[in-house]
Order: structure tokens, then sequence, then C-alpha cells
């Protein structure tokens, strides 16, 4: 094989590695700000719920001391009409009383519905808790383990990128810079095999002369199509003619 494309080969083996390695780095600051966000949406749900809670709360004491008035105001008009001589004035009483009795059902209709929102309004808020509380359990361990990767990682990353930098010195530049194009612009990917007559990367079936040098192993080969090196993976040869 072509001294050249074994480098370049070699080099696609430790920048595969690096990349993967910092791709896994990199996903760990957005892991962490996906998890805070959550955190923050879970105890914003439970406080809208609390608050909704603690809203029909007052309602109720404002609703029961509304009932409390009327009803002490019905007693003292029908205390009142004990003491009216006048007919026409007791009639009124009496209307006032009857105008104060249908407030104070509607009052209590109220007040039934009022006290079936707030046990709904309890049990939301309870499940919103304990929704937080499992949760932000869950998070805070998953935060913990992705320090504990970040850590790990920086380590293999710094390994990774002085192994690729060693192998980039035996590339010649001007093959490096356009290795470095295709690795960055195709996925990370440079080199595809041209074993079985195809571009091991986009598929394209290769000429006969382009199969040849491949095989032959002693240039610098693109594929037409895709525009990586391509190189015959001789082991997948003695693989197949092992399964036969």
């Amino acid at each position: 094989m072509d001294p050249r494309l074994h480098s370049l080969l070699e080099l696609q083996k430790e920048m595969s590695i690096q990349r993967e390695l910092e791709l896994q780095y990199q996903e760990i600051p957005r892991r962490r700000e996906e998890i805070l966000y959550c955190i923050n949406n879970l105890k914003e749900e439970a406080k809208a719920a609390e608050e909704r809670f603690k809203q029909r709360e007052v309602e109720q004491k404002t609703r029961e001391l509304e009932l409390q008035q009327n009803q002490a105001m019905r007693v003292k008009k029908e205390a009142q009409l004990l003491s009216i001589k006048n007919n026409k004035e007791y009639q009124a009483t009496l209307a006032e009383i009857e105008v104060l009795d249908r407030k104070n059902a509607r009052g209590e209709e109220k007040m039934i519905e009022l006290l079936d929102q707030i046990e709904k309004e309890r049990q939301a808020l309870k499940q919103k808790r304990a929704e937080l509380e499992e949760k932000e359990s869950k998070f805070q361990a998953e935060l913990e383990a992705l320090d504990h990767k970040e850590k790990g990682l920086t380590g293999k990353v710094d390994a990774a990128r002085s192994k690729a930098e060693s192998a980039i010195k035996n590339v010649d530049p001007n093959l490096y810079r356009r290795f470095k194009m295709i690795f960055d612009g195709k996925g990370g990917k440079a080199l595809a095999t041209a074993n079985g007559g195809y571009c091991g990367a986009c598929n394209i079936r290769l000429t006969p002369r382009l199969i040849q040098l491949t095989t032959r192993g002693q240039d610098i080969v693109i594929c037409e199509g895709c525009s990586r090196f391509l190189y015959w993976d001789h082991s997948l040869d003695e693989d197949r003619i092992n399964d036969l």
C-alpha cells in the first residue's frame, strides 16, 4: 500500500476517535442545559398549581364570609318582623328576607362547586409536587453522572488530540489540507473502501481503471462521486475467502 495512503488511514482512525470523543464532550453541556430547563419548568408548574390552589382558598374564605354576612342579615331582618306594626313595611321585610334566602341558596351552590374545584386543585398540586420530587431526584443523579463523565472525557479528548496531531505529522501538508476538508465536510469520513467495485461511502459504481488503481494500492485515488480517498481493504477479501 502507498505509504501516503497508509498514513491517511491511520489519520482517519485517530481523528475519528478524537471526533467521537469531542462530540460526546460537546453533548454534555447541551444535555445539562436541557435538564436544568426541565427542572425549572417543573418548578414553575408546581408553583402555578400552588398559586391556583391558594387563590381558590382565598375565594372560599371570601364566599364563606359573604354567606355569614347574608345569614346574619337574614337573622336581623327576621328579628325586625317582631317589632313591625305596619303591614306594608312587614311585607317589604319579608321580600328582603326572600331575596336573601335566594342569594344564600345560590351562594351555597357556588360554594359546593368551589369546594369541588379546591379539591381538584389540591390533587393537582399534590401530583405536581410528587412529579417534581421524583424527576428532580433523577435529574440531579443524571447531572452528577454528567459531571463525572465530563471529567473522564477531558483526559481522553486531550489524549486523542495528541495522537491525531502525531498522525498529522506523518501526512503531506497538501494532502492533509484536502483530507481535512473532506473529513469535516463528509461527517468525519474522508476515506472509503472500493471493494466490490463500489465506493463504500456514496455507493457509486467505480470505473475499471479506478478499481485497478485501488487494488494495486500504489496511488492516491479519489472517488468521482463523493471525492473521498479510495482504498482496497484486502482484509475483506481474506474474510470472504475464509467464509467460502
